[in-house]
């Protein structure tokens, strides 16, 4: 192994970068890849985006010399438990050791953890990390062939030993003394809505030999949850916090015509922060801030607005006020033939249904804690399901590089789907009124703040056709359905306050999840 400069895997280059004092590790960090489109974002093309080392704190795995292993994911957890189980068993899985020599995940923290996207459950969420693991094994399986001079082919692993030729050893015999670097190829944008992900085509354990994936393990995280030792992210505190509360307008398109005014005997810590129609007041007690921030909405004046139609009118105005060609149309890639041509269907049915905006609410109001330093640099601590994107939007409301903003992650309340855009609802607000006076800002939304302001799923009509045969067999299925992008994940308070922002959702600018756009279709035929 002494002689090895660098040895190619599938597209991976493993190199030894020194030899180390005391220990050793396998280090897995990414090369990234290009993309393909000429508009790509300038985050996804170099380290100068903000972009994480990912030989240093971004890297994926680490294997270390006493055998235990390290698992390092931009994914954060939402209560399903999975990147403290299922990832931990994907990945042990692909290297062919036990799950329980995987002793530590690191996740969701910007600075520390190597790539974006939301969760997305497994689907998505694991695909990379096994990706990783598999490039991991075979470069393992590599440095055993030249240890022991044999061919590569004639190895095999169990329970994170290698043997073969006569001779074994466990993967933290082979890495000690040596600081190794696996660098894998990767694609995308790191703080985009998908983020990064691992390319190439590693050698992927078949499920027939699966013996870790789909067995019961203990869940790490349930016992200190239980216990009360897990930080949630309504526990963080700073030296120096303030706490927040913000006065929002009723209506999406109001205007502030006047703030009001604090009565300072009453309020003697308060402070009133206004930018743009941003209405916020800080106070050194919570209590005081939730008082003040009461007393400051009945005097704060706003102007009307009436651009949405009231909910009973709502399917109304989508069916016959929209204009739904603005935008083409789109085609299920699950369509066949064509319904409405080639049906000798003998009897049709036909209805409409209308979706009203959902409420993405968590089980208790979203709360963030903002430190913006002296020079202009940002920490956040907040419960986000997609932190670097959160990173992105923080960056371009404060005019800073993705490099001046970190995201530090923590467990908080359920909910289904509300912050896969990244922002929950309070944070960039926290941020907003830590700049303004210089401390750290813990800003916890009220109820109601939450259920007008938090992320909604779109309105939806849908028009479902059915075509019968004779025999009362569905012949053909069409369905049409009409509403916006899915979310619109801008920050609030960047709105509000009138900063720049990352742009409301279009099916093109890669802002929201664009699953159907403005007036998309499916339909198909089932003969």
């Amino acid at each position: 192994m002494s002689a090895m400069d660098s040895l190619s895997i599938h597209g991976a280059q493993l190199s030894r970068r020194e030899v180390l004092q005391a220990g050793g590790a396998l280090i897995v960090s990414f090369s990234l890849v290009p993309a393909a489109s000429p508009a790509a974002d300038s985050a996804s093309t170099g380290r100068s985006s903000g972009s994480l080392d990912a030989a240093r704190l971004g890297s994926w795995i680490e294997i270390r010399d006493d055998n235990s292993i390290l698992l390092r994911t931009g994914k954060c957890d939402f209560g399903q438990s999975s990147i403290y189980t299922a990832y931990r068993q994907i990945v042990a899985e692909e290297l062919g050791v036990p799950v329980e020599h995987i002793t530590t995940v690191v996740a969701g923290d910007t600075d520390s953890t190597p790539d974006g996207g939301g969760t997305f459950g497994l689907l998505r969420g694991a695909q990379s990390l096994r990706k990783a693991a598999a490039y991991s094994r075979e470069a393992m399986l590599g440095l055993a062939a030249r240890k022991f001079g044999v061919a590569r082919e004639s190895l095999s692993i169990r329970d994170g030993v290698i043997s073969g030729g006569g001779q074994s050893a466990t993967f933290g015999k082979l890495v000690v003394d040596a600081d190794l670097r696996l660098t894998i190829p990767v694609r995308g944008d790191l703080t985009s809505f998908f983020g990064l992900q691992v390319i190439g085509d590693p050698p992927l354990k078949p499920s027939s030999a699966y013996t870790i994936v789909g067995q019961s393990i203990k869940n790490p995280i349930l016992r200190p949850k239980i216990s009360g030792e897990t930080v949630w992210v309504g526990d963080v505190k700073l030296p120096g916090m303030l706490h927040g509360r913000v006065v929002h307008p009723a209506t999406l398109g109001s205007t502030l015509v006047s703030a009001g005014k604090l009565n300072r005997p009453r309020f003697p810590t308060a402070k009133v922060v206004v930018i743009g129609n941003l209405v916020g007041v800080v106070a050194e007690d919570e209590w005081e801030a939730v008082r003040a921030a009461q007393a400051l909405a009945a005097g704060t004046k706003w102007s009307d607005w009436k651009g949405l139609p009231t909910h009973g009118k709502l399917p109304e105005h989508l069916s016959r006020k929209v204009n739904w060609d603005e935008l083409p149309a789109t085609k299920s890639p699950a369509s066949k033939g064509d319904a409405a041509a080639g049906s000798k269907a003998s009897r049709r049915h036909e209805a409409s249904y209308f979706f009203p905006y959902m409420k993405h609410a968590p089980i208790s109001p979203t709360v963030s804690l903002a430190d913006v330093k002296s020079d202009g640099s940002v920490v956040l601590h907040t419960h986000s399901q997609n932190p670097q994107f959160l990173r992105r939007g923080i960056a371009t409301m404060m005019g800073k590089p993705l490099s001046d903003v970190v995201v530090r992650t923590y467990p908080g309340s359920g909910h289904y789907g509300r912050s896969n855009g990244g922002n929950a609802g309070s944070e960039d607000e926290a941020v907003l009124l830590s700049r303004a006076v210089g401390r750290p800002v813990r800003v916890q939304w009220m109820r109601a703040d939450d259920m007008q302001w938090s992320t909604s799923s779109s309105t939806m009509l849908s028009t479902i056709r059915i075509g019968l045969a004779a025999d009362g067999n569905i012949e053909t299925y069409e369905a049409e359905h009409r509403g916006p992008p899915m979310q619109d994940d801008r920050l609030i308070g960047a709105v509000l306050a009138g900063l720049p922002d990352i742009g409301a959702p279009t099916p093109g600018n890669g802002n929201g999840l664009q699953r159907l756009s403005l007036g998309s279709r499916t339909g198909g035929s089932t003969t």
